[in-house]
């Protein structure tokens, strides 16, 4: 009796909603380089530059780049101006940051309080305070870090700072907070790569933020920025390995990778078989539809869909391992359509086509 493996799913749903309480101006914040209205580079200005590019979420944002050069020194990232602040009011601080390519040199979270009021939460004066600074956890994936600089009365001994896995959500590492002094009438956002030497480096920024805390901020899952009505999607083989996970940005068709058609073995049976059942032949097997070649590819690949398949088709998305959207494609009622992957890194990438009926299919892609 043919049968097929059914993929097991967890699905979160994740809300978000935002009302802006953000101190910082991020209209000049264009496409260019160097310094701009509100940021101050920091480096030299071939190492400062902006450029569209992705967010988390795959969506097109203007993104500040810094692109080391050999020296040991500041590779670019930025300071802000002076925002007014009050002592009696306590602050946000947050930011997305990318690295890619390598570890070398370090990235910088902080800021700067006047008047000598930047303070530690035991009450001691530091100039030059970081909310952290080091190796991000992983490259090639965007995190969320969040600061906070209390109002000089706070007494608190806590750290609430935190690092943010922008695929999945959750607070990876926990970094320090400050507070500042009765003094402060001033504050200003910064966040740098020094001290990479590798040129073949990259640091990517977007979205800093300063917001007051007075109950009416953007909660920490909404800057996330996940979609509302999005789901967080992991599929699992038989063997309880994950194989994938993606964000579907439209709960009518999030479903796991399309089951493939085996027999049943003896070493399947050693399975619960709950994950195992017979297979509908009425089903239509649209597998021998969908072509990607070459594959593996150096840079550009071609995606060819059969008529059939393509009238099925709601979206077709590009994800990498970190389970980030790179590329939302469209076939425009075309049968082919050519992906240019000339820069991204090499590696393994998934081509997730969501149909219509619920049904999905994903093929892996191999950067040389």
């Amino acid at each position: 009796m043919k049968t097929k493996l059914l993929y097991l799913t967890i699905i979160y749903s994740i809300t978000f909603s935002i009302h802006s309480q953000n101190l910082l101006n991020n209209s000049s914040w264009t496409v260019g380089s160097g310094s701009v209205t509100g940021f101050i580079q920091n480096g030299a200005t071939i190492e400062n530059s902006r450029e569209l590019g992705k967010n988390h979420i795959g969506k097109d944002v203007v993104l500040w780049k810094a692109t080391p050069d050999a020296a040991n020194n500041a590779d670019g990232g930025w300071n802000t101006s002076w925002i007014n602040a009050s002592s009696t009011n306590s602050y946000r601080f947050s930011v997305w940051i990318k690295k890619t390519n390598s570890n070398n040199g370090s990235t910088y979270f902080g800021f700067y309080a006047n008047n000598s009021g930047s303070l530690r939460l035991n009450g001691t004066y530091y100039h030059n305070l970081y909310f952290w600074y080091g190796d991000l956890p992983k490259l090639n994936r965007w995190y969320l870090l969040v600061g906070y600089v209390h109002k000089s009365s706070y007494t608190g001994t806590t750290n609430t700072g935190g690092i943010y896995d922008g695929t999945t959500g959750e607070k990876v590492k926990t970094i320090t907070d400050y507070k500042v002094s009765n003094k402060v009438t001033a504050l200003r956002h910064r966040s740098y790569l020094y001290y990479d030497t590798n040129t073949l480096d990259k640091q990517y920024f977007y979205e800093p933020r300063i917001d007051v805390i007075n109950g009416n901020e953007p909660t920490i899952k909404k800057l996330l920025k996940i979609n509302e009505n999005s789901k967080l999607i992991l599929s699992y083989d038989v063997a309880g390995n994950q194989t994938q996970n993606f964000y579907c940005g439209d709960p009518s068709y999030c479903s796991p990778p399309a089951a493939r058609k085996q027999q049943k073995t003896k070493e399947l049976i050693t399975h619960e078989e709950e994950i195992v059942e017979e297979t509908d032949d009425t089903e239509p097997d649209y597998n021998n539809e969908l072509t990607v070649y070459p594959n593996p590819t150096e840079n550009r690949v071609s995606i060819q869909v059969e008529q059939e398949l393509l009238t099925q088709i709601h979206t077709i998305r590009i994800y990498n391992t970190n389970s980030t959207l790179l590329q939302d494609l469209s076939f425009n009622k075309a049968n082919k359509i050519e992906v240019d992957l000339t820069n991204t890194p090499s590696g393994v990438y998934f081509l997730h086509l969501h149909l219509k009926g619920g049904k999905s299919m994903t093929k892996k892609i191999i950067k040389k």
